[in-house]
């Protein structure tokens, strides 16, 4: 079985990071700074730290990030943020290609003047030219953008998508109304687009906390009521395309925003998605898995949809926590033939009351329907001798030790461990301790 590793970063929002101290007690603060500050953490400083380690050690095969690399589509703050992580992301030894770093658009990083003068597609000329300059993939504008990872292999496709198209887009507002946005200073007064009576038939909210922080200035305020997410006709056009084909057995798909509602309420015209629920069926209809990756809401649920009626289509959406929460990494794993068999989430996130990350619980996703059809015949065969020891013992629950003792697997645990995840996800047997390491997983040996 084949791994399929991927780094999933979330909205980064350059310069805006906040250095997010660790809890201190400094009642007296006429006390050295040079002292007090060697004692605070920084959470943003330990994901970096992570995610520079992982590149130097792991065995990655990409990393995504999410998109919104900055706030207010400031395009210095964009070729800062691709030179960082370039630097932070490649490490010595590797050629500028070596490892894929990959980056779709979000909705702050549309630049406002480049929108009104350039128009919907080449608003994202300045993006698309900086990740040709740092050698990073190229970025989605109108069509989508497919590889395969590895590179030049056919094991994982990958397909990008541009759901910022309709950032800063005014041409279905009120004529008025796009003047005034068109003639925007800093001594403007903010635009209404409209008052909602909340007394009566409102949705339920959570209850009423203490009023918000004033925003910055008025271009954040321009920039939540001009989100206007959607997947245009030629890129969902594109992307069924490419998922269609024969040889996709399964996709990889990342862009900016969520295709499901989000659960935190959110107070904007274009909440979600305009075309989220097409998408979604579109999708199914290609009765295979598709993993969806995306960031924008700054938390990170991990939520599946699935139609009976396509028994073997599955989409898995996976969100990324902003970047001072931590991030995800991703292990797919493919059989020979192609088939996804399973995707592994491991989250790493920050502890802001220490400044520290720590890996949290595994997630096991299963994406196998009819999954006795995918095994071989090597899974069948460790499958037959565990249940022959288990008679013997009398009982159906393994230890990992008394499975590795059961099937001579000496040094080859990796071949165990895959054949193993082939048997949890096609039903036949049940893994207790998933989210832990094999040493820790408890086997239950279902009956023929």
């Amino acid at each position: 079985m084949r791994r399929v590793r991927i780094l999933q970063i979330g909205d980064v929002h350059y310069p805006d990071w906040q250095a997010s101290a660790s809890d201190i007690d400094a009642k007296d603060n006429k006390f050295s700074p040079t002292i007090t500050g060697k004692l605070r953490g920084s959470s943003l400083r330990a994901v970096l730290s992570k995610l520079r380690r992982l590149a130097l050690t792991q065995s990655l095969d990409a990393i995504a990030f999410m998109g919104d690399f900055t706030s207010r589509g400031e395009t210095r703050y964009i070729s800062a943020a691709f030179q960082h992580f370039s630097l932070l992301c490649r490490v010595r030894g590797r050629t500028s290609q070596a490892l894929p770093l990959i980056f779709v658009p979000g909705n702050h990083d549309v630049n406002r003047k480049d929108a009104l003068e350039l128009g919907s597609t080449e608003k994202f000329s300045a993006i698309a030219a900086l990740a040709e300059r740092f050698g990073w993939e190229s970025i989605p504008v109108d069509q989508p953008v497919h590889f395969s990872l590895p590179p030049r292999s056919n094991c994982a496709n990958v397909m990008l998508v541009n759901t910022a198209m309709g950032s800063w887009e005014l041409q279905n507002l009120p004529e008025f109304l796009r003047t005034r946005l068109k003639k925007l200073d800093s001594s403007s007064e903010p635009v209404d687009l409209g008052v909602t009576d909340a007394s009566v038939h409102s949705p339920a909210t959570p209850p009423e906390e203490p009023a918000a922080a004033v925003i910055k200035d008025l271009e954040d305020q321009y920039y939540g009521q001009l989100d206007t997410p959607y997947l245009s006709g030629p890129m969902l056009s594109g992307l069924m395309s490419l998922v269609h084909q024969r040889e996709t057995r399964f996709g990889i798909v990342i862009g900016h925003h969520n295709l499901l509602p989000q659960k935190t309420p959110r107070i904007t015209p274009y909440a979600e998605m305009l075309n989220s629920g097409f998408v979604r069926s579109q999708l199914l209809l290609s009765d295979k898995p598709i993993v969806y990756l995306h960031g924008h809401i700054h938390s990170d649920p991990v939520e599946i949809v699935s139609d009976p009626r396509s028994p073997n289509g599955k989409l898995i959406c996976i969100s990324a926590p902003e970047i001072q929460a931590g991030f995800n990494e991703l292990v797919f794993f493919i059989t020979d033939h192609g088939e996804l068999v399973g995707v592994r989430l491991i989250p790493y996130r920050t502890n802001i009351a220490d400044g520290t990350i720590s890996e949290g619980s595994h997630c096991f996703i299963s994406t196998i329907a009819s999954g006795k059809a995918a095994l071989n015949g090597a899974t069948f065969d460790l499958l037959r001798r565990l249940r022959d020891y288990t008679k013997e013992r009398g009982r159906s629950l393994l230890f990992w030790d008394e499975v590795v003792d059961a099937t001579s697997a000496g040094s080859q645990t990796q071949d165990l461990e895959d054949s193993l995840l082939m048997l949890q996800a096609a039903r036949i047997i049940e893994i207790d301790g998933l989210t832990k390491a094999n040493s820790e997983w408890r086997i239950k040996i279902g009956d023929e």
